[in-house]
Formats: C-alpha cells, sequence, structure tokens
C-alpha cells in the first residue's frame, strides 16, 4: 500500500512540443551538478477524468548517489527512506515497516531520478517543451515495464520547480516544491529510519 502510494510521487500530462537542444542542456546542467535537494513539496494526485483523488504534503531530502527521504506530513504520515542499499517504507497509520532492497524496489522510478546520477540519459529520452510560458521537460522512459508512460520537469532559475508524471493506468501526479536548497551536505543518519517499538516490521532483504 505505502509502495503504491509512493509510486504516486509525481505527475500530470500536456502535450507542446518544441526541441530545443540548448533547453535540453539546462535540465542536463541541473542533473549534472546535482549533490543533494532538500524543500518541501505538495502533491496532488488526479484520476482519469482529472478528478482530484488525493491532495499531501511534506518533505524531502536526497544526497546523491543513492539516498534519499520523503516524508509524508499530512493528511497522512508516511515516511520513504533509503540510504543506498534498503529502502524503508513507513506507513505511521497501519504501524507497519517494510524493507526493501532499493535497487530493486526504486529502479526506472522518479525517485532514483533525483538521488541517482546518470539516470538521464541512459534511462530516458528528452525533449525540450515549452508550455504556460515556462520551460518544461519530457521524459520518456527507455525501459518498457518503468510503470509510467511520461516524466516532466520544470526548472525555475535553473533549479527544479515542479515533476509531473503520467502513469500507465492514466492517472496524473503533480508535485511542486518550495523552499528548495541545493548541494547541502546531510549525514547518514538522515537517511536512516528509526524503528519505533510495537510497528510490525517485515524486512524482504533478509531473505
Amino acid at each position: 500500500m505505502l509502495l503504491k502510494k509512493m509510486c504516486l510521487l509525481f505527475g500530470l500530462v500536456f502535450l507542446s512540443s518544441f526541441a530545443n537542444a540548448a533547453q535540453d542542456s539546462d535540465l542536463q546542467t541541473f542533473f549534472n551538478t546535482l549533490k543533494s535537494l532538500k524543500a518541501d513539496f505538495t502533491q496532488d494526485v488526479f484520476g482519469p477524468r482529472r478528478e482530484l483523488l488525493q491532495s499531501t504534503q511534506g518533505h524531502v531530502v536526497v544526497q546523491r548517489p543513492g539516498k534519499f527521504r520523503w516524508d509524508y506530513q499530512s493528511p497522512y504520515q508516511q515516511h520513504i527512506v533509503a540510504d543506498g542499499e534498503k529502502v524503508w517504507l513507513y506507513d505511521v497509520d497501519l504501524e507497519q515497516i517494510t524493507i526493501k532492497p532499493q535497487d530493486a524496489t526504486m529502479a526506472n522510478t522518479p525517485a532514483s531520478l533525483l538521488s541517482d546520477a546518470g539516470q538521464l540519459e541512459s534511462q530516458f529520452d528528452v525533449l525540450a517543451v515549452m508550455r504556460e510560458e515556462h520551460d518544461w521537460f519530457e521524459l520518456i522512459p527507455k525501459q518498457p515495464d518503468s510503470g509510467f508512460e511520461a516524466l516532466f520537469i520544470m526548472l525555475e532559475n535553473g533549479v527544479i520547480k515542479e515533476m509531473e508524471l503520467q502513469d500507465s493506468f492514466g492517472q496524473l501526479t503533480r508535485m511542486r516544491f518550495n523552499n528548495v536548497i541545493i548541494n547541502k551536505s546531510y549525514s547518514a543518519n538522515t537517511f536512516k529510519l528509526k524503528i519505533p517499538k510495537g510497528v510490525d516490521v517485515i524486512d524482504e532483504t533478509a531473505r
């Protein structure tokens, strides 16, 4: 359940394309120079008819290579934490934590694009698009089993501002980032989940 919600981590699609190599390089520059990111986020999920299904808020911290934590604060509390080897999926309401191997869980996902260097060119075809007077980038996954059809990214002053995703079921998700801090260092403990007493733990990495 938590992983399914986590996979909604982005979304929404509008098609209008004007290829521009210089704009493509702006996106490449952002990812090439990204070492870490911290931000507040809002996430809205829309159904196939564009009806709003869910709206959530939280905080994210990413540090390359491979470390991140997404803390959903409202209307429910969930935490997705990765240390480069394992991912902890903690649903506070269910009092359940699932631990999974990170490579298998996060491969070809939008979250891995932010946290892992080299993902952009190797896993996506990129097209620059103009939308609402902003420069957007359409990312089409090269792997057919990625679970989503297109990912859109908008930069503002060279820094990521929005991510939007259209999944294979017609569901659209939009994520907006605010108070973005780039390339600050974070301790290893930032990317460890402290397991509360009494919480049910399912460790799939111990098999």
